[in-house]
């Protein structure tokens, strides 16, 4: 065994330590499936839809018949209690000593059409009881029926039948919801990364560059084509290169180390990122738009769910503090006898009927403030329910409009980078055969970066509206699908 644990930690410690300094190259879907897969953000969400998710697995199982088995095999007593002595006519303590047990069966189910719960059990209890007068007795119940209603009149059954249902749906969509917001922060690193990577490669392909154009600069200094002051130029130019590749490292590997913590990915993780291509999405209908978000916002979902849990507040109020009944009845047989088989000899029969009211008389107006103060919250929450909706639509407008203006931005900019790409080619290869003028050259090379830069924050800025988008609708633009649909819900419990 110690040299088993040998080896796995020697196996272990060789697998991290090139875990450490591995590079993967991801592109934005796969960014975002990570992030919803191992991010820590994305466990928490997961965690709270399992909670919902095992609530309404506990509400489906209260429908269910439930069989109970109630045991309690030993019950002893030793105590000093209190006789009557009629010989001398007074109170005595005398010890008492007694054992017990007793054994149940109970079924019973809920009924949600009328409320209450219907109930089929047996049960056998032994007493022995020690001393002068030692004796056994067992009492058997070989089967009584019954029901039990807690509130006349107010079924909570029936209101958790609409209320349970809406609650889980609400908490899938609430999952959906914050999986698409940890899309949009991956997006966000994602593209960090990228902009960050982008600035590095653009400052070594610059210092190439700088240093290939010096030396043509000295070239054509030493045949005075050049004059002293352009070679001075370009020599500066080579040190702000070399310098800017420092500074972007830093730089990219401050984003690096951000996307890999979000992902959980191991530290010492080197990401190199493949930027999406340009969007397929046609314009986005804007009505569309608006019939998914209102049949798939979980917001919607939440503020309608406290809707119906407001009424039944309500209901509850209005049954409840005018008068307040219960029932409780039950049929069945008993006997007593001092040897088990006794006890199931002849049972008699075993009637119980209770019914309970409380009426209040004198309540200085409690009752009508409840019901009063029921009724103004189930008013408020209708009231927010129309506000959330009309702030949503107004969200999804903006939002749609700002993607489809997006998508136009992002375009002007993939053709100004492929302008100013060919613009630089131009103006190095007019340098290179010393027509073109440093000053030149430096214009061309801050118009390319800035062009870079221009296109990968255009794209970042599409593809995080786009994620919004999606998170206010929990719609696939991209497949025309509902998220809900082409989610495996039973994957993500397993």
């Amino acid at each position: 065994m110690k040299h088993i644990a040998t080896i796995l930690l020697i196996v272990v410690t060789v697998a991290g330590v090139q875990a450490q300094h591995r590079t993967i190259t991801l592109d934005m879907k796969q960014v975002i499936s990570i992030a919803n897969d191992s991010s820590l953000t994305a466990f928490r969400y997961k965690n709270l839809y399992l909670s919902s998710y095992w609530t309404f697995k506990n509400y489906k199982g209260k429908r269910l018949p439930s069989l109970d088995l109630a045991l309690r095999p030993a019950n002893y007593y030793r105590y000093l209690t209190s006789r009557y002595d009629f010989e001398n006519n007074i109170d005595v303590y005398r010890e008492q000593k007694s054992y017990s047990a007793s054994a149940g069966v109970t079924l019973s189910q809920n009924f949600d059409p009328i409320g209450g719960s219907f109930f089929v059990e047996a049960n056998t209890e032994y007493l022995r009881n020690f001393g002068d007068n030692t004796y056994n007795q067992f009492s058997t119940t070989p089967i009584r029926i019954g029901y039990h209603y807690s509130t006349l009149g107010y079924n909570e059954f029936k209101w958790d039948r609409r209320i349970e249902p809406l609650k889980y749906e609400r908490a899938k969509s609430e999952y959906l919801y914050n999986s698409e917001s940890v899309a949009a922060t991956a997006v966000s690193y994602f593209f960090a990364l990228a902009a960050a990577q982008t600035q590095y490669d653009m400052a070594v392909e610059q210092a190439a560059a700088c240093d290939s154009l010096l030396l043509i600069g000295e070239r054509r200094y030493k045949i005075g084509s050049v004059r002293k002051n352009d070679l001075l130029s370009l020599r500066l130019d080579a040190v702000n290169a070399r310098n800017s590749i420092t500074t972007a490292e830093i730089a990219r590997q401050r984003a690096n180390l951000n996307l890999v913590s979000f992902l959980g990915l191991p530290n010492g993780t080197d990401i190199k990122i493949l930027l999406p291509g340009s969007p397929s999405l046609p314009a986005i209908d804007v009505e569309k738009a608006l019939e998914m978000m209102r049949q798939n916002s979980y917001m919607i979902k939440e503020k309608m769910q406290a809707v119906v849990e407001l009424e039944k507040e309500l209901d509850r109020t209005n049954k409840t503090t005018h008068f307040n009944a219960s029932v409780n009845a039950s049929v069945g047989f008993n006997q007593a006898a001092d040897n088990f088989s006794g006890s199931y000899r002849d049972p008699m029969r075993q009637d119980i009927a209770t019914l309970s009211l409380k009426i209040p008389i004198i309540d200085w107006k409690q009752g009508r403030g409840q019901r009063n103060i029921a009724k103004n919250n189930l008013s408020i929450a209708n009231i927010e329910a129309q506000q959330k909706m009309i702030e949503l639509e107004q969200d999804v407008i903006i939002t749609t409009a700002e993607l489809n203006s997006r998508y136009q931005l992002l375009t002007s900019a993939e053709q100004a980078l492929i302008l100013a790409n060919d613009m630089y080619k131009e103006t190095r290869s007019l340098f290179q055969l010393g027509t073109g003028t440093v000053a030149d050259l430096t214009t061309a090379q801050q118009k390319l970066l800035n062009a870079q830069n221009s296109y990968i924050q255009s794209m970042q800025n599409y593809w995080a509206c786009y994620y919004e988008l999606r998170k206010l609708t929990l719609y696939d633009f991209e497949f025309n699908i509902s998220l809900s649909d082409k989610f495996d819900y039973d994957n993500l419990v397993k």
